[in-house]
């Protein structure tokens, strides 16, 4: 029996002999034997060792480059590189790559993702099956940009060469989902994805498929294999011409393409578009309106709008789709007007445009927004792209046009327009006024209170209102005014809510603590009873694009204000005598100003409005006239 027994057992050996044999051959790893005296159990499985990766000092020398071939295909790569224009799409740099012989295709395609020279392994590995047949030059491509390597290179900041489809998707891997998808069909189609591409797409990315597989997946298409075998790249699709498809440009697109779906109502941007929109129809030129959105944003672009649809049915038109194909074929616009820079849909419109650029405000506090500064370096980078390719960019006020888009964006000032706002009279007169006793019903906000109607920004300083507000109260005239602070947001989960929390906590006044109200965000049709019923407005904000709207609107109802002493703001208020203005980042002089509103009190809105009798006169018909003057010159 123990003879019978050892001659299996050599059997075995020479088995295991064997097999090692052909893995070190076939440079593999040597597999690690089981530790001696641990049985392993028939039918029970057991967990094997992690394989640790081969250092490239261990790859075998049949597995390495020779000096002399790596010197020919970095020479030979030199050449390629310098035949690759930066800013070309990743159709164009993989038309060209896709030529080359196999080795050099490696070299390329290595550099295009990876923005590295290839390893020796891989490179021999992805070699031997090209050369085999096992995998097709497409395939290879899908391999590298799906791996792990791909994706660190991918989501980090835009860096490495320029030429590169690697550079490239780091600008899109920040976007939104809609974004991304038609950046990627851009860039590997030359052309819009339609609808059902589209919805295919986010469908796969709500079942789990990774951005790096939309690629791979749209990189296997036929669509782009033929693309790949054809003589020439796709050409760019140019824009189209401004043909009048009715007299005198009659049909205005109004852009509202957000790449994720968004809060409009009680939004400055919400209401700025509203607005504009409104003061265009009002022109006695006839102006059609052309609303265009995404499906999640359809809802809420007809709720804003529903005050305007039964004044204009004929004038007013509404259209939606999350493929800009379909958008720009079916929308007749003549002339886009693009109200916020960071749509980053817009730069597919073919149609011309007018931009409004009313602030970075991230390139003025970077440290404020240095945490969120990938988000923002996106933004940056689509603002770059949308504001070379519009007919007119436009700006609030003369100092946003300085900064944000001659100095920073270096446009050409012939580009460039400078178009205030209005006072929202139009708006505020459609809204009417709530019964002071039905307003403090609905809000449950009784007792004198000033207000700071603002949605909660990082550069918007709640917190130093908040600790100004508490040394007011702390004064003889501030425990006698019983003063609520009211603001128009909520806390929870907002920009600056730890520093705003430690602002209150700072508070050991039970009746001052619950003095301070976040009351929520309200109806925009709510905003003229909250301003009417105030004691004061209160505007401590840091930056604004134009002089901020709480300012008009507070006067605008008869209600003081007090603000903080912007260059911004003097553009249009230039005799700020009449005000209680501040220093924005000193609490004890807004502490000071809080009080002299509330001293003041109403009588004070008279002179106030006379010192901004400039902004307060023109109305949104005026800002509609400007823009109308402009769409004629394009």
């Amino acid at each position: 029996m123990k003879r019978k027994k050892k001659r299996r057992s050599v059997r075995r050996s020479l088995r295991s002999r064997t097999a090692r044999s052909k893995r070190r051959k076939n440079g593999k790893p040597k597999r690690l034997s089981r530790r001696k005296g641990r049985k392993r159990l028939r039918g029970k499985k057991t967990g094997r060792r992690k394989k640790k990766a081969v250092p490239p000092a261990a790859v075998s020398d049949e597995a390495s480059i020779s000096p002399e071939d790596a010197a020919r295909l970095r020479s030979n790569n030199t050449r390629v590189r310098a035949s690759l224009a930066e800013g070309s799409r990743i159709i164009d740099y993989l038309h060209f790559v896709f030529k080359l012989d196999n080795e050099d295709f490696l070299w390329e395609l290595y550099r295009q993702f990876l923005q590295r020279e290839p390893d020796a392994a891989g490179f021999h590995q992805f070699k031997g099956k090209l050369e085999a047949g096992a995998l097709t030059r497409a395939a290879v491509a899908a391999s590298i940009m799906q791996s792990g390597e791909a994706e660190l290179v991918f989501t980090r900041k835009p860096s490495g060469d320029r030429n590169t489809s690697a550079f490239n998707l780091q600008g899109l891997f920040p976007a939104h989902n809609l974004d991304f998808i038609h950046g990627i069909y851009a860039q590997l189609l030359g052309r819009e994805p339609e609808d059902a591409n589209v919805a295919n797409d986010v469908l796969a990315v709500h079942q789990g498929v990774s951005r790096q597989g939309l690629l791979a997946r749209l990189l296997m298409s036929e669509e782009v294999q033929n693309l790949l075998r054809s003589v020439n790249p796709p050409a760019p699709k140019a824009k189209a011409a401004l043909s009048a498809r009715a007299a005198g440009n009659q049909n205005i697109g109004i852009f509202l393409c957000f790449g994720a779906q968004i809060a409009m109502d009680g939004e400055g941007i919400g209401r700025f578009f509203v607005r504009l929109t409104e003061g265009l129809l009002g022109l006695p030129n006839g102006f059609n309106l052309h609303i265009a959105t995404t499906e999640a944003n359809v809802k809420e672009t007809e709720a804003i709008f529903a005050s305007l649809k039964p004044l204009y049915p004929s004038r007013l038109h509404f259209y939606h789709s999350d493929s800009m194909a379909t958008i720009n074929r079916i929308v007749p616009a003549d002339v886009w007007i693009v109200p916020y820079v960071g749509m980053g849909l817009a730069q597919y419109l073919y149609r011309p445009y007018i931009v409004c650029l009313h602030d970075l405000v991230y390139l003025h506090f970077p440290d404020l927004y240095s945490k969120d500064m990938d988000h923002f370096q996106y933004i940056h980078s689509l603002a770059e792209k949308i504001t070379r390719n519009a007919a007119v960019v436009v700006f609030d006020s003369e100092y946003i046009r300085n900064h944000e888009g001659l100095t920073y964006l270096n446009l050409p000032v012939h580009q460039t327009e400078v178009v205030r706002f209005a006072a929202p009279h139009e708006e505020y007169t459609s809204f009417g006024i709530k019964t002071e006793a039905e307003f403090r019903v609905k809000y449950n906000l009784y007792g004198p209170y000033v207000t700071f109607p603002s949605v909660i920004r990082l550069h918007k300083n709640h917190e130093r209102l908040i600790d100004a507000f508490h040394r007011f109260r702390l004064t003889d005239l501030g425990r006698a005014s019983v003063l609520k602070l009211v603001f128009t947001d909520d806390l929870i989960n907002r920009p600056r809510q730890q520093e705003i929390t430690e602002a209150l906590n700072v508070i050991a006044d039970p009746a001052i603590r619950a003095s301070i109200v976040f009351m929520g965000r309200i109806p925009s049709a709510d905003l003229p009873s909250l301003y009417k019923y105030a004691e004061g407005v209160v505007v401590p904000t840091l930056f604004e694009g134009s002089c901020p709207f709480p300012i008009v609107e507070s006067l605008l109802m008869d209600t003081p204000v007090a603000f903080g002493r912007l260059s911004i703001v003097q553009e249009v208020i230039p005799d700020m005598s009449s005000f209680a203005t501040f220093d924005p980042y000193n609490p004890v002089e807004m502490a000071e100003s809080i009080g002299k509103l509330y001293a003041q009190g109403k009588p004070v809105v008279p002179v106030q409005k006379e010192a901004a009798s400039g902004l307060l006169h023109r109305s949104w018909a005026n800002v509609a006239l400007d823009y109308a003057a402009i769409i004629s010159r394009i």
